[in-house]
């Protein structure tokens, strides 16, 4: 019997996210490092803010150690045939080029503004908050028994300024 393929990511992604010998050994931001760097395998932006052969740039804001993570599990990994950058921000509000925005360690005032900030702008942005969507967000992530719980919002997606893949969504704990 053949498992459609679309099943099959789904499954790949939620295994991911599962705790396993590594993720025990990992610190709480290489978790979410390795999911962050997931995500951009199962979003699509339109083409006029990806050109081609360029790559998918990952911004980080208030979280050194998460970028530092990130960067070195994104070293020669490709999302959609496309590399991965990652860059460290003094602020979520100057994202120029950035394709996924990570807010880390921010209160819900300041995430709700970075979020106001990029209202209708194809930017991802992500916060191990897990309440982000609600904030105006578009992920909140957060950690339980070692492994990656997250809320999306449909919102920006609905509107056209980027697709979230539906079998990311059916693996999200809440959808909005």
């Amino acid at each position: 019997m053949r498992l459609p393929i679309s099943l099959l990511a789904a499954v790949a992604l939620l295994l991911w996210t599962q705790p396993s010998r590594a993720a025990e050994d990992s610190s709480p931001g290489e978790v979410k490092a390795r999911f962050v760097i997931q995500l951009l395998k199962y979003v699509t932006w339109p083409e006029a803010g990806t050109p081609a052969g360029a790559p998918f740039v990952v911004g980080v804001v208030g979280d050194d150690d998460f970028a530092a993570a990130l960067s070195q599990l994104a070293g020669g990994k490709e999302a959609q045939g496309r590399a991965v950058e990652v860059r460290s921000l003094a602020d979520g509000a100057n994202a120029e080029g950035v394709h996924l925005l990570y807010l880390g360690g921010r209160d819900p005032a300041s995430l709700r503004q970075v979020a106001r900030d990029h209202h209708g702008h194809p930017v991802l942005t992500v916060a191990d908050r897990f309440e982000f969507p609600e904030l105006g967000g578009d992920i909140g992530l957060e950690l339980v028994g070692g492994r990656v719980s997250f809320s999306i919002s449909r919102r920006k997606s609905i509107r056209g300024d980027f697709v979230i893949s539906s079998k990311l969504m059916r693996l999200a704990s809440e959808v909005k």
